[in-house]
């Protein structure tokens, strides 16, 4: 019962900003189809593609705002206001930092899956969550995790004799690491039984 209050209390903080980010976004769309409906029949395209053309042309222009926008934020002295105003958001809206920690996670996930081989590194009589960054035949270099998650760590350059390698996975890195190690045992223990 206490597994359902916290699913049902996630899928809330997730619920909350989304439908927040879902009726913004609804009004601002019929905002701006409002603004360019006039214009659109000046031009004799507001039926071009149905009764869809004015929503069509307003997802463009919304489209084309934010890719100005994007180009604002090469800007210092713009990207300095923007973290001001997220800073200022989040506080009205703490769920909201959720829905960016999830973003980031995915796209960590998604840029170390490519990038290296995750492991567990048996250095030193102690085990350390691990990526294989370059190896041949001897050697191996790695970056060497130091806490809870996988961006804070050293470079270890060792010969592959001096060293055990644990196979494992992305997730089982991010989320043992993520729960202070718990979970870690179980990757080795499986790892000794082959």
């Amino acid at each position: 019962m206490n597994s359902l209050k916290k699913i049902f209390i996630r899928g809330l903080t997730l619920a909350v900003p989304l439908a927040i980010i879902l009726y913004v976004f609804g009004r601002i769309l019929e905002i701006i189809k409002k603004v360019i409906a006039p214009v659109a029949e000046k031009w004799g395209i507001h039926r071009l593609l149905g009764d869809a053309t004015l929503t069509i042309l307003a997802i463009l222009f919304i489209a084309l705002i934010i890719l100005f926008l994007g180009f604002l934020l090469r800007i210092d002295s713009v990207s300095k206001i923007r973290q001001q105003i997220e800073d200022l958001i989040l506080k009205f809206v703490p769920s909201l930092n959720f829905l960016k920690l999830m973003a980031a996670d995915k796209l960590e996930l998604a840029n170390s899956q490519n990038a290296w081989k995750p492991v567990l590194l048996f250095i030193e009589s102690r085990y350390n969550a691990a990526f294989i960054v370059e190896e041949d035949e001897s050697m191996v270099t790695l970056f060497v995790s130091k806490g809870t998650t996988l961006k804070d760590g050293e470079i270890v350059t060792a010969y592959k004799k001096d060293i055990l390698i644990v196979p494992a996975t992305y997730e089982q890195l991010n989320k043992f690491s993520r729960s202070f190690g718990k979970g870690f045992i179980s990757v080795v223990n499986k790892a000794k039984k082959v």
